[in-house]
């Protein structure tokens, strides 16, 4: 797939009750791969419980929305991104967010992103955000080659260092 050039094959639709499986299913993936070794300190059963349930409250808040990328030949599922308003505390405004942005293997390096991303900008824009975020993991390169090239740029760095047991 990764020579194919599909960006005018992907429809982009809302998601519903019965994407639930495959946007969680997307997410608990990401979301475990971006934790650092430090914090799966719990097993992956009793993690996916607690996102499952920080799911049901965050998606209930208003403007919160998933979009899927569906493959209009093949009616397949491609990847998602997940949009909802966000409270800067620097700026002190609502901002939007993307909470999540997730495409299957078989399609990176397809424009699936892409589309996915030009799509919530065009989404801010028309609920009258002036701004849009989002946070990526260090280790994620691919994620940030396409997010520079979408120009979004580094507003702040998030540091973090793991102490050790017997600190005082």
């Amino acid at each position: 797939m990764k020579n194919l050039h599909l960006q005018h094959e992907i429809e982009i639709i809302v998601g519903d009750e019965s994407h639930e499986e495959f946007f969680f299913r997307l997410e608990a993936d990401t979301t475990w791969e971006s934790l650092p070794d430090d914090k799966r300190n719990i097993s992956r059963d009793e993690f996916h419980e607690r996102l499952k349930q920080t799911h049901h409250e965050m998606l209930a808040f208003r403007g919160h929305v998933i979009f899927i990328a569906i493959n209009k030949t093949t009616g397949e599922k491609m990847g998602l991104l997940w949009f909802g308003p966000r409270f800067n505390p620097l700026s002190c405004e609502e901002e939007a967010w993307i909470y999540n942005l997730t495409v299957l293997p078989e399609y990176r390096g397809c424009g699936v992103g892409k589309v996915l991303m030009r799509h919530a900008e065009i989404h801010a824009h028309s609920q009258n955000y002036d701004s849009i975020g989002l946070m990526v993991s260090s280790h994620n390169e691919g994620a940030r080659a396409l997010y520079n090239k979408l120009h979004y740029s580094e507003s702040n760095i998030i540091m973090r260092k793991v102490l050790p047991v017997d600190a005082e």
